[in-house]
């Protein structure tokens, strides 16, 4: 067994915390003695607090000090964060050549992550006579993202030349709206000659109650941008209630234009295909293709699917714009289309390729497939010497200081960061440090990120076995799908919480862990326990078995039901039987969607990782049943693991 000597010297955690206060509260001269303590150390945590100072004095750094620290700090997360820092800084003032020099010596393999600094980096480009400056900010802007005040500049750039025009003004407001960011949508109708200040107070009146903005009225009908309210009240009653977004629809109709229409017409068609409605096909088929979004092809694709007509699935999948269609899920089912249209060469072809991949649909192309030889799959394992030069790494001696003073979110960084620079083995060696470290959940992302060259061992770990395995039998479920749920909820990270308040190795809610305390009696369970490993395992195995007789034994409608709630996933049936892997793939949440598809696919790896009797995905899948007619939905969502969109 490998051994590793601590990277922290005594006291050093103390001090990392007074910076971090220090720095929190802006007290420049505190921060600057725990800086030097640390100096005089030569601690692993010393660039954190040196870019802590940097971030505060920003206005007063010189480009020889920023130098100087990117040489001593080379390849390093913090390094990238100091570049940012000081691009921001250039941007600002319009330094546009040093800002090209400095933006050339981050990685390649490294994205400036803050939008104000892509902007810049698009307004550089403009004022450099860069030809590709142009095409760079309009994708920055069709991206939909938030756009700080450092973008002023970009947007008053491009406009000037006339690639920000009034349709893309117009195009890039209505996305804003339809995507919730009102925010984003005022700083764009500013910019357009055909709007007011009193549409501004609209936009905000309809974001917080569509209906009495409605009836407020004071729509300007000439104006595209006024018009644009009544598409995005329409959108926004269309996700709570189909019936009042078409009785808007036809009320105001009338002051639409043909394109105005087809959106209106594409948002329902979405929802009424997010809501299963037998009548979404038709609802596509009325709108012209080329309004439909990504999300709306790919509904147009799965209603479909839902209703099994594979002539229509093929169709859809075809006319997709090509780059959607090249997904693995819509490679899979335009290959499961063309077996039932009879075109089986064509779409053995299809799996064949797609078999090699390792995920969801590479293994069920694989079973669709049936026993035809492939490229054989290339593994690796890590060596002790391999993994004992790997914890010599700065970037790694860095990761053990934060994880000693339990900044796992920067240490996540740094590992992530890392890995972008390492090729598959490497990740591997990492992977294999991960686990003797006892950081699973880093070394499940190591190991995840191998394109080619895999060890399946360290991707599908198996920590924790002696309370699985136990907690399993005591619940007579499958300890594969248990390894499933848990890889997927917390990657096996004990102290985990979630933003909604979720715990411990499987996530389970506060409420739900009360209510299942209770059920088994214990009464001195408190919130406290959560993230102790036996009490979290026993009460998620206990939620895993009552989601699995809820559901007569159907794993893929337990699964989504321990992600979204009992009520959600048996909604979600359908009218007729149905397959599992269609159902999986018209939940109408794309996380509880991706969820389902991911624990399954764990689950299915883990089997013969734990010496258990190996199922095909599919049979794993299993069919859905019908869901019977009038069913009355007696399990409420207060008991779900998680809140959902």
């Amino acid at each position: 067994m490998l051994g590793f000597a601590k990277s922290v010297f005594a006291g050093d955690s103390d001090v990392y915390l007074q910076a971090k206060q220090a720095y929190q509260t802006r007290n420049l001269p505190m921060l600057l003695e725990a800086t030097e303590t640390l100096k005089q150390r030569r601690s692993p945590l010393l660039p954190y607090l040196q870019y802590w100072q940097m971030i505060l004095t920003v206005d007063q750094l010189s480009y020889d000090q920023v130098q100087a620290f990117l040489q001593e700090n080379s390849e390093s997360l913090i390094s990238q964060r100091v570049r940012e820092l000081w691009l921001k800084r250039l941007g600002r003032v319009q330094f546009w050549d040093q800002f090209v020099e400095m933006r050339g010596q981050m990685p390649m393999y490294y994205s400036l992550n803050d939008v104000g600094n892509q902007c810049y980096q698009v307004q550089a480009g403009i004022a450099l006579d860069d030809p590709n400056a142009y095409e760079e900010g309009k994708k920055l802007l069709l991206a939909g993202k938030d756009l700080p005040a450092d973008c002023q500049g970009m947007l008053e750039a491009l406009q000037q030349v006339g690639v920000l025009d009034e349709k893309l003004l117009l195009t890039l407001y209505r996305d804003a709206l339809f995507t919730n960011k009102t925010g984003l949508a005022k700083v764009l109708a500013k910019r357009s000659q055909k709007t007011d200040s009193g549409l501004l107070k609209q936009i905000d009146d309809m974001a917080q109650n569509p209906a009495l903005a409605l009836k407020k009225g004071g729509i300007q009908e000439r104006s595209p941008y006024a018009r644009a309210l009544y598409l995005y009240a329409i959108h926004r009653q269309a996700k709570a209630d189909l019936t009042l977004a078409k009785a808007t629809y036809q009320k105001y109709s009338g002051l639409l234009d043909h394109d105005e229409k087809q959106l209106a017409q594409a948002y329902m068609a979405l929802e009424s295909a997010r809501k299963h409605e037998p009548e979404a096909l038709s609802a596509f088929a009325k709108v012209n293709t080329a309004t439909l979004s990504s999300e709306q092809w790919e509904w147009y694709a799965r209603s479909a699917l839902r209703q099994q007509d594979w002539g229509m699935v093929l169709k859809v999948i075809n006319d997709m714009p090509a780059a959607l269609a090249e997904e693995s899920t819509w490679r899979y089912w335009r290959a499961r289309a063309l077996i039932v249209k009879g075109q089986q060469a064509d779409a053995n072809q299809m799996l064949a390729k797609l078999s090699q991949e390792r995920h969801f649909y590479g293994w069920l192309a694989a079973e669709d497939l049936g026993p035809v030889a492939g490229e054989p799959m290339a593994t690796y394992q890590p060596t002790d010497e391999e993994v004992r030069q790997f914890s010599k790494l700065p970037a790694v001696k860095r990761m053990e200081a934060l994880f000693e003073v339990e900044a796992r979110y920067e240490a996540r960084l740094e590992w992530m960061y890392l890995q972008d620079g390492l090729d598959d083995a490497s990740r591997l060696v990492a992977a294999q440090y991960g686990m003797l470290k006892g950081w699973y959940d880093l070394a499940v992302l190591a190991a995840d990120k191998t394109t080619r060259t895999h060890n399946f061992e360290l991707r599908y770990p198996t920590p924790y076995r002696d309370y699985l395995q136990k907690a399993s039998r005591s619940r007579a479920i499958d300890e594969a799908w248990v390894y499933g749920i848990i890889r997927q909820e917390s990657r096996f990270m004990h102290y985990a919480k979630s933003s909604v308040g979720a715990g411990g190795l499987m996530q389970v809610m506060p409420t739900t862990a009360k209510w299942i305390a209770k059920k088994l009696g214990w009464s001195s369970y408190h919130d406290g326990m959560l993230h102790d490993i036996d009490t979290n395992v026993n009460l998620g195995t206990f939620y895993m078995r009552y989601t699995l007789d809820t559901f007569n034994g159907q794993e893929v409608m337990a699964t989504a039901a321990y992600n979204a709630g009992p009520s959600r996933a048996r909604r979600w049936a359908a009218n007729t039987p149905l397959e599992g892997a269609i159902y999986a793939e018209t939940i109408p949440f794309s996380e509880t969607r991706n969820y389902v598809k991911k624990v399954l696919a764990n689950a299915h790896m883990y089997a013969p990782r734990l010496g258990l009797p190996m199922l095909t995905l599919k049979k794993r899948l299993g069919t859905i049943p019908a869901r019977s007619t009038g069913e009355i939905e007696s399990v409420t969502t207060t008991i779900s693991i998680s809140e959902q969109e």
